[in-house]
């Protein structure tokens, strides 16, 4: 799949397969496109947590009002900031431009993704959950698995959203 087709096509998805166990490998190559993602300064500070226990998914899709699929979907990954890695308090956007390399890798790779936001007001419940470090935050949540819906999209572009050089 070409890239543009890739970006035009990827939708978030929330019916998957029950039962279906996104290989170990797959993943690894997923959160590695992730991974190519930019950053200020260089600092890279994600941090990525697989999450593919079936309680763990369950407290999840209990907890999160917008996760009622973590269960069927199989996998989640939570996006995930180093505070001491940031720069410049631009951790939050480096974290979700890896998302977006993520949902875009997986998509492409056959597999339907979703992603929960967490941060800003429901991370501290979840880094409980999580039990991520202190220094950690619990950025999102995306569901990976094999998807049961599909989706189309009209044309997005809208010249009426495009300035050039002043408002």
């Amino acid at each position: 799949m070409e890239l543009n087709e890739v970006i035009k096509t990827r939708r978030s998805i929330r019916q998957y397969e029950e039962g279906f166990v996104v290989p170990f490998e797959d993943l690894k190559k997923i959160i590695e496109a992730g991974m190519y993602a930019p950053s200020a300064m260089r600092r890279m500070p994600w941090e990525f947590l697989i999450i593919t226990d079936q309680v763990l998914l369950n407290e999840i899709e209990k907890t999160h009002n917008y996760a009622s699929f973590a269960t069927s979907a199989g996998a989640m990954i939570a996006v995930c900031l180093d505070k001491t890695k940031e720069h410049a308090g631009m951790g939050v956007i480096d974290v979700s431009l890896a998302s977006q390399n993520i949902m875009l890798m997986a998509h492409e790779m056959g597999y339907g993704t979703c992603y929960c936001g967490v941060y800003p007001e429901r991370h501290e419940e979840f880094n409980k959950i999580l039990q991520v470090p202190p220094h950690i935050d619990v950025i999102g949540l995306i569901s990976i698995g094999k998807p049961l819906e599909t989706k189309g999209c009209p044309p997005r572009y809208d010249e009426n959203k495009v300035h050039i050089n002043k408002w």
